[in-house]
């Protein structure tokens, strides 16, 4: 009886040990992946790799800061979703020691070398890059088809399209001013496009600044548009916006093509009603930018239990089967070639809007101006546009504080000023 006992032991022992599965642990600032993650393992399962994955999302208000805190401490995940480069973000953990390259881990043949430039550093590449993202303004097309109206080609014809909807009771936008981030991406919208990319290039070579009244101009509009902002908007938050625009509680957005997952998931109604349209210029003759950037890489930490199956996942991860998983359940682009998008008009539009109207000079997210700090990005823009918005400073007071803050290091910008 002790001899079938031990028998039966081992046997369950043995069994327990054969399914076992290895646990790979991803980090991200985006709730919304996680049916993906969900998919992906079923994917490795069924290819025979016997591995976990455990996903886990914050705030992305306090992702930074809890990643760099647990690495640091020789904790953490074994997988996050890091920034793109430049960027201190990224860099600071690169310098940390505290992730590792993938070159030679990784097949990266099927990414483009501008999306893969986005997460290389030294020569070397930190992350398989998940997502291109696409910003602008959306509208809902059943209140534009309600009062006639048609996406505008001047910023005037903007203008007037959000008095005709204000006098009839509705609101045109809908802001999230809590949402300091989201008021960045707003200006970075219309700049490129009321700018262009020729005016950022000087800039970027110092041959122009912020003081120039072309930036000063940009302020401007966007101060006189906040009329057309929702009541208490400075209270509001991306969540509000997800909300009352999923529901027609204002008919534009300025936001990314990354909501319209949530739109969809919170009105069915809102698939196929969901349009889009770059910032117009500031007159006929002008040409619409997008702003187009690469979101963000999944990376591989020092800190890994699991490295050699963490290394499987991320081999997935920069293939084509991932990214049509990836575009299915989150409705955004692909970083990715070759990938299969759902049959939606506007992911069809957005990746025109990729392939032929991505401004190739960019002054927000990916750009050489949140290299250093102070950040025109989180130092600056952050919190200079709600103090703007909130009327405690004028558009030449943002222009000044961004003339002081990146004259400080940006070297281009300190030979043009003699510092």
């Amino acid at each position: 009886m002790k001899r079938f006992l031990a028998l039966l032991l081992a046997t369950v022992m043995l069994f327990s040990f054969a399914v076992a599965k290895t646990k790979v642990e991803i980090w991200s600032w985006r709730s919304q992946d996680e049916p993906v993650w969900q998919e992906v393992q079923k994917r490795l399962n069924a290819m025979g790799k016997d591995i976990e994955i455990e996903f886990r999302a914050f705030l992305p208000t306090e992702y930074d800061s809890k990643v760099m805190m647990a690495l640091k401490s020789g904790k953490g995940p074994d997988i996050i979703y890091s920034r793109r480069l430049p960027g201190v973000r990224t860099q600071a953990l690169i310098d940390a020691g505290l992730l590792l390259p993938l070159n030679g881990k990784v097949d990266f043949s099927h990414f483009s070398s501008g999306v893969l430039g986005n997460i290389q550093s030294g020569g070397k590449t930190w992350g398989v890059p998940f997502a291109v993202q696409v910003v602008g303004i959306f509208y809902n097309k059943q209140i534009f088809n309600r009062f006639g109206l048609k996406e505008p080609k001047t910023w005037d014809e903007l203008v007037k399209i959000a008095e005709k909807l204000k006098k009839n009771g509705v609101t045109p936008f809908f802001v999230p001013g809590k949402s300091a981030w989201a008021l960045v991406m707003q200006h970075a919208i219309v700049g490129t496009s009321i700018l262009g990319p020729c005016w950022i290039k000087r800039l970027k070579e110092g041959k122009t600044d912020f003081m120039d009244p072309d930036w000063i101009y940009v302020n401007t509009l966007l101060n006189d548009l906040k009329k057309f902002y929702q009541n208490g908007f400075m209270a509001n938050t991306t969540d509000d916006l997800n909300t009352a625009f999923a529901f027609g509680s204002a008919a534009m957005v300025f936001y990314g093509i990354w909501g319209y997952g949530m739109w969809t998931q919170l009105n069915p109604e809102m698939k196929g009603n969901v349009g889009y349209f770059m910032a117009p210029p500031d007159c006929e003759c002008g040409q619409p930018w997008a702003y187009v950037f690469m979101d963000g890489a999944l990376a591989l930490t020092s800190n890994s239990k699991n490295p050699d199956a963490a290394i499987e996942v991320l081999k997935f991860a920069a293939t084509p089967e991932f990214g049509t998983i990836f575009t299915a359940k989150t409705f955004n682009i692909p970083a990715v070639n070759g990938a299969t998008m759902p049959d939606d008009p506007l992911l069809r539009e957005m990746a025109q809007v990729v392939s032929k109207h991505a401004s190739p000079y960019v002054y927000w997210v990916g750009s050489v101006f949140v290299s250093g700090k102070p950040s025109l990005y989180q130092d600056v823009l952050s919190p200079g546009m709600q103090a703007m918005y909130a009327g405690k400073m004028t558009p030449e007071e943002l222009a000044k504080k961004a003339q002081d803050a990146l004259s400080q290091w940006y070297e281009p910008l300190k030979k043009r000023l003699g510092k």
